[in-house]
C-alpha cells in the first residue's frame, strides 16, 4: 500500500470514530456499503482474485494471516481457509442449497 493511501485510511477511520460518536447507525451504514460493494463483484471475478491474491503472497506468512483475520473479520467468523474448505467440499459433494443458489453447468 503506498503511503498517500495509508494515510488517508489512517484519517477516514479517525474521522468516522468522531462521528460514530453521534451517529449510532454508522456501523449498519458502513455494513451495507461493503456488501453493496462485495455484491456488486461478479461471484467469477471475485473467486478470482482472491485466489491471484492467495497466489501472489503464498510465501509470504504473515500476509496469509492478515488476509485470514481479516476474513474472520468480514464473515463474523470464518476464517479464509474455513471459506475454502467448504467451497471444496460443496463442489464435490454439493448441498440442496448450494445446487439451487448456484449454477451447475459451466460456460464454455
Amino acid at each position: 500500500m503506498n503511503e498517500e493511501i495509508y494515510r488517508h485510511t489512517v484519517e477516514i477511520i479517525t474521522e468516522l470514530e468522531k462521528l460514530e460518536k453521534e451517529n449510532c447507525h454508522l456501523p449498519q451504514v458502513f455494513a451495507e456499503v461493503f456488501k453493496d460493494e462485495i455484491n456488486a463483484n461478479f461471484e467469477d471475478d471475485l473467486y478470482e482474485n482472491v485466489k491471484k491474491f492467495i497466489n501472489k503472497y503464498a510465501n509470504d506468512k504473515d500476509t496469509i494471516n492478515l488476509i485470514n483475520e481479516y476474513t474472520e473479520v468480514v464473515s463474523g467468523g470464518a476464517s479464509l481457509n474455513e471459506v475454502l474448505q467448504i467451497t471444496k467440499d460443496e463442489i464435490i459433494n454439493p448441498t440442496i442449497s448450494t445446487g439451487l443458489t448456484t449454477r451447475q453447468e459451466c460456460e464454455k
